[in-house]
């Protein structure tokens, strides 16, 4: 996959914050260190690269993406203010787990796939069993015991609740470096070797010979991003290419099933084009912490125009990286500076290679996308039958929301009524807890200016409701997800069945996954307007128990993350206000 300038540009300030520009320090000490411009000499017993030492630094992000999946640990930050990271990147699924602490009060769990981040800070949970899918599939050379987590590595399985999700940016004035650590690790594997002629043009340095765990390893210093081969010629401009995207377009979220195609390039690994990313201000810039809550700090702005880098530094490409390669030219070590006075040291550990589970915040277990068989595209036709039998339960909604906060509701829906009577409230800021009522013909909310109750008040408070119609809303642009996934919900309760063989020839089953313990089957039903999306990547999806009644419906939401609401059947729903005023 290929490299857009803008792109590039990105991932340079990445590295390059504030005009910082990287370098080891003297063999001696081995560290990293901002080299100023008038430093730029390879330090004292440095020399270029051989022949047989620039195939293993080419070579070094196609091991990565053949061995899957490693373990990581390391720090961020000065040794007086060090955040401490641990888990696993997994290229071949384009997904990192780490446990982030900053040895005091701050600690908190990240999960993220190219482009999207998801947050949960707190206190981390106790270590669970590994998942059946682990032991099943542990490949060669995986750890013998697939459920002996090492201490201070996150569970396998994570937690179900506190995620908050949000895009990666890496393109405004805010320092967030759990976005640029994430992404940085992506950046170190792909299918392909990087291009040994275009790398070896660029100022590589042989540093020194050290160890590592006992073996000799040779300490490279390269580019943070792969050089690019050489282009095809560029296409007259009398006559653009109609497929190249616009350069402000958003690429596709890829949650679902990443595409091992992706491996890590710079561009898989840039944040969507969403609405702007506004975080709490925090004291990441001023302490040199990693800032595990996900709370950003003004990056240092730059007092006068830096001077574009030479092409051929390593400046240009990415920024400088100290990469520690086994003879057999494996990646054990690197050494970086992810921002302005954020060193960065990780450990690979290889031998560590859990299989760990995906949060449902960001779409949950990985899917293996199927045509649904005729017998499932009967169940799926009568879906909305015997929903309206069931008649409706108690919801519960847990949904990401920008920029990075989470909302959660409970209430009841009543699907022969079609009416659903919400309590909403954000976990973060009471400020924004609402009552919400929907219909068939609209939607009403009350915010309280207050905690709500954990379930609506019966009967309902009268005053003060902002009523808007479906009609409305969707042609205004201002539906929200929240109210998107109320319409969906309602709208699965019918007295007469779908067509099961427009459901089989364009539906999908995704995966067999496990609710509350009992198997389901997880189900894509795209709309006409998703019809050439790609399995995985559609906005809803449907948890369909043995029985053919809805149990669970996921969207997609802004964010690139997912919300759920989950029914119970086991209490019908108390009568609920046909209208609010």
């Amino acid at each position: 996959m290929g490299t857009s300038t803008n792109a590039r540009r990105r991932i340079l300030r990445l590295l390059a914050a504030g005009g910082l520009l990287l370098g080891l320090t003297a063999t001696l000490t081995g560290g990293l260190a901002s080299c100023s411009a008038g430093r730029k000499a390879p330090q004292e017993g440095s020399r270029p690269l051989t022949k047989a030492e620039l195939d293993r630094l080419a070579g070094m992000r196609a091991r990565n993406f053949a061995d899957g999946r490693v373990g990581v640990h390391g720090t961020v930050g000065p040794e007086n203010r060090q955040t401490t990271v641990d888990g696993w990147v997994d290229w071949q699924r384009q997904l990192v787990y780490l446990s982030v602490s900053d040895g005091a009060t701050n600690k908190g769990l990240v999960q993220s796939f190219p482009g999207v981040i998801a947050i949960r800070p707190g206190a981390l949970p106790d270590a669970a069993p590994a998942p059946e899918s682990a032991r099943r599939s542990a490949a060669p050379g995986a750890s013998a015991d697939p459920q002996a987590v090492p201490a201070g590595k996150p569970p396998l399985t994570p937690p179900a609740d506190g995620w908050r999700v949000r895009p990666i940016r890496l393109d405004d004035d805010e320092q967030r470096p759990l976005d640029n650590l994430v992404t940085f690790l992506f950046l170190l594997a792909r299918k392909e070797a990087d291009p040994a002629g275009p790398l070896g043009e660029l100022r590589n340095q042989w540093v020194r010979k050290d160890t590592f765990d006992g073996a000799p390893v040779d300490v490279l210093l390269g580019p943070a991003l792969p050089p690019q081969a050489a282009p095809s010629p560029a296409p007259s401009s009398a006559a653009p290419s109609a497929a190249a995207p616009a350069s402000g377009s958003a690429a596709p979220d890829t949650s679902a099933e990443p595409s091992a195609s992706a491996g890590g390039s710079a561009s898989a690994a840039t944040a969507p084009r969403t609405e702007a990313t506004i975080a709490p201000t925090g004291d990441a810039a001023a302490t040199g912490t990693a800032d595990p809550t996900g709370t950003a700090a003004p990056a240092a702005a730059s007092t006068s125009p830096q001077p574009s880098p030479d092409p051929k530094s390593l400046e240009a490409n990415g920024g400088a990286v100290g990469y520690w390669l086994n003879g057999g030219g494996a990646l054990v070590r690197l050494e970086t500076v992810l921002g302005s006075g954020l060193p960065t040291t990780i450990d690979l550990q290889r031998g560590q290679r859990h299989e760990f589970v995906r949060t449902a915040a960001i779409g949950g277990r990985d899917n293996a996308p199927s045509e649904i068989t005729k017998a499932e595209a009967k169940v799926l036709a009568q879906l909305r039958q015997r929903n309206l039998k069931a008649r409706g339960g108690e919801i519960t909604v847990t949904m990401p929301v920008m920029p990075g906060a989470l909302r959660t509701a409970k209430g009841w829906l009543d699907w022969p009524r079609r009416l659903a009577y919400l309590a909403v409230r954000d976990v973060d800021d009471e400020s924004y807890d609402v009552l919400m009522h929907a219909d068939r013909t609209g939607v009403a909310v009350r915010k309280t200016g207050k905690r709500v109750p954990e379930k609506p008040p019966l009967p309902a408070p009268t005053g003060k409701w902002e009523q808007a119609g479906w009609v409305e809303l969707s042609a205004s642009g201002e539906i929200t997800d929240l109210d998107y996934l109320m319409y969906e919900a309602l709208s699965l309760a019918a007295g007469v069945p779908d067509d099961a063989e427009h459901i089989r020839k364009h539906g999908r089953r995704l995966r067999v996954d496990l609710l509350d313990g009992k198997p389901v089957g997880v189900f894509e039903l795209p709309t006409a307007v998703e019809a050439n999306v790609p399995a995985g990547l559609a906005r809803m999806r449907y948890w369909v128990d043995n029985s053919g009644v809805l149990k669970r419906l996921e969207l997609r939401t802004a964010t690139g993350g997912f919300a759920q609401l989950d029914l119970t059947f086991d209490k019908r729903p108390p009568t609920l206000p046909t209208k609010v005023k």
